[in-house]
C-alpha cells in the first residue's frame, strides 16, 4: 500500500473541486446576490462557502487513509500559540496593508462600498474554508509526496486558480492587468500561506493571516 495520495486522485480531486465551485458561482452565487440584499444574501453565500469547502475538506482528509497525510485533522486544527513567527507576519502585513492604503489614499478611509455584512464573508468565512481544503488537505497530501518547495508552489498556483470562477463571473468584467494582478498577489499569498502551516503545523496562523488580509483589502482598498 502506498503512503502518499497518488497525483491521479489529487488531480480529480482538485478539478471536481474547481469545476463544484464555477458551476456554484454561476448558478447559485450570482443569482442570489442579484436577487437578495443585506444580512440574507450575506447568510446565504457564507452558508454556501462553508458548506461546500469545509465539505470537500472534511470529505477528502476523513477519506484518506492513515499515514497519506502528513498531520491529522487533530493535529492540523490544534492552535499553536509559540510560533512565534505567525505572529511577526500578522503584525508585518498589517502593517504592509496599512501603509499601502496611506500612501495611496493619502490616508486610511474606509471604502465608500463597504458593508457590515463583510466581515462575515472576508473575515470569519473565507480564510477557514480556503485554508482547510488547500493547506489542510492538498498541501498536507503533496508533503508526503515531495520536497516542501515544490508542494508550496504547486499548492499555491492551485489556490490561485481557485479563484479563477469568482473572476470569470465578476461584474462588470475584469481587465487582463487586473486579473494578472489579482493572480499573482494570491499565488505570493499561498507561498505565505503554506510555509506558516509547514512551520507551525496548524492551519490557525494562515487562517488569521488570511482573515486579517482580506478584511483589511475589504475595509480601506
Amino acid at each position: 500500500m502506498s503512503n502518499s495520495i497518488s497525483n491521479r486522485r489529487l488531480t480529480w480531486q482538485f478539478i471536481g473541486c474547481w469545476l463544484t465551485w464555477f458551476i456554484i458561482q454561476v448558478a447559485l452565487n450570482i443569482p442570489i446576490s442579484h436577487h437578495f440584499h443585506g444580512w440574507s444574501q450575506e447568510f446565504l453565500l457564507d452558508a454556501i462557502k462553508l458548506t461546500l469547502w469545509l465539505g470537500a475538506g472534511w470529505w477528502f482528509t476523513h477519506q484518506a487513509r492513515q499515514g497519506t497525510l502528513t498531520l491529522t485533522n487533530r493535529e492540523q486544527w490544534r492552535p499553536n500559540w509559540h510560533f512565534t513567527a505567525g505572529y511577526v507576519v500578522w503584525v508585518a502585513i498589517i502593517l504592509y496593508l496599512g501603509l499601502q492604503f496611506w500612501l495611496l489614499h493619502h490616508g486610511l478611509r474606509v471604502n465608500r462600498t463597504f458593508i457590515p455584512q463583510y466581515w462575515g464573508r472576508y473575515f470569519l468565512v473565507v480564510g477557514v474554508a480556503e485554508e482547510f481544503v488547500t493547506r489542510g488537505y492538498f498541501l498536507n497530501a503533496l508533503l508526503k509526496k515531495t520536497t516542501f518547495a515544490t508542494a508550496n508552489v504547486i499548492q499555491a498556483a492551485g489556490f490561485a486558480s481557485m479563484h479563477i470562477p469568482r473572476y470569470l463571473t465578476t461584474i462588470p468584467a475584469m481587465s487582463v492587468g487586473a486579473w494578472l494582478s489579482n493572480l499573482v498577489s494570491v499565488f505570493v499569498l499561498g507561498l505565505l500561506f503554506g510555509w506558516l502551516y509547514k512551520k507551525s503545523r496548524s492551519l490557525w496562523p494562515g487562517i488569521v493571516i488570511h482573515m486579517t488580509w482580506d478584511i483589511l483589502v475589504t475595509l480601506f482598498g
